[in-house]
């Protein structure tokens, strides 16, 4: 960085720390200061900053990526992937759930910018086995948010495996929201974790409107386990860009199929 070049801001560099750290695992305060083209006390303020967010752990001279720092950079990373599209199908997705209402959300990112657009919603229950979206609606006082599943899957923050399903096949909701690693009309909506599969198919039995949120990029490719066959799939939400032939076919399995 020349003598010109502004300081980058602290969330700048908190971002450069992050994504330094998650290439390099450690790294020190000097090479730091070098990297960002800051000086080494500017360097440890942010360090320690970031330590008492849970973002990584201090060592002597520097400090390493903490288990949450590497989960909110690859979330952060997922999060930024059609990043236009996803918002345009939750806005269509979010005008769908009133007031009063029992709905699920899945961990998906789409399913996240969904919870952004509903704090407003009162006596809302949301079921969700996503650690972000159920943290999006902490402080909601009208929304009563129920966390599912007990085992945190390897970087997809979500949660499966341990929860009682039985209790699951109890629930009677009224709008389920899932995302999908892959769709097409033959086969419906597919994910690439069996446990995934098993928890999303659950509850799609329970509930009386199941809706996709997936954006085009996933659509006519295979995944290993289906969750929601053609028949069980009342609506899907997705962009533009899908291809006229595909949206033709998902018509004529008597889905909904909305374009944003």
């Amino acid at each position: 960085m020349s003598v010109a070049d502004p300081v980058p801001s602290l969330e700048r560099r908190r971002e450069q720390i992050l994504a330094y750290l998650s290439a390099h695992d450690r790294t020190s305060v000097v090479e730091l200061s070098q990297v960002l083209g800051v000086s080494e006390v500017t360097v440890r303020k942010d360090l320690d900053q970031l330590e008492g967010q849970g973002l990584l752990t201090r060592v002597h001279g520097g400090a390493l990526i903490s288990g949450r720092g590497r989960l909110e950079r690859f979330f952060a990373a997922r999060e930024q992937e059609h990043l236009e599209e996803k918002r345009r199908i939750a806005q269509r997705a979010a005008a769908l759930i009133q007031s009063g209402q029992r709905i699920f959300l899945d961990a998906s990112t789409t399913a996240l910018q969904v919870a952004h657009l509903i704090k407003d919603r009162e006596d809302l229950v949301v079921i969700t086995n996503g650690i972000y979206t159920a943290l999006e609606l902490t402080f909601c006082p009208d929304i009563t948010t129920i966390v599912v599943g007990g085992i945190v899957r390897y970087r997809s923050c979500s949660l499966v495996g341990s929860f009682n399903y039985s209790s699951l096949q109890r629930l009677r909701l009224d709008l389920g929201f899932f995302g999908a690693r892959a769709v097409t009309a033959r086969d419906g909506l597919m994910e690439a974790d069996l446990d995934e599969a098993q928890l999303k198919q659950l509850l799609v039995g329970e509930c009386a409107a199941v809706v996709g949120i997936v954006d085009s990029s996933k659509f006519d490719d295979m995944s290993f386990s289906v969750f929601a066959l053609p028949p069980e799939i009342d609506r899907i939400i997705t962009d533009t860009r899908l291809a006229p032939a595909t949206v033709a076919d998902l018509r004529r399995g008597g889905i909904i199929v909305d374009l944003v």
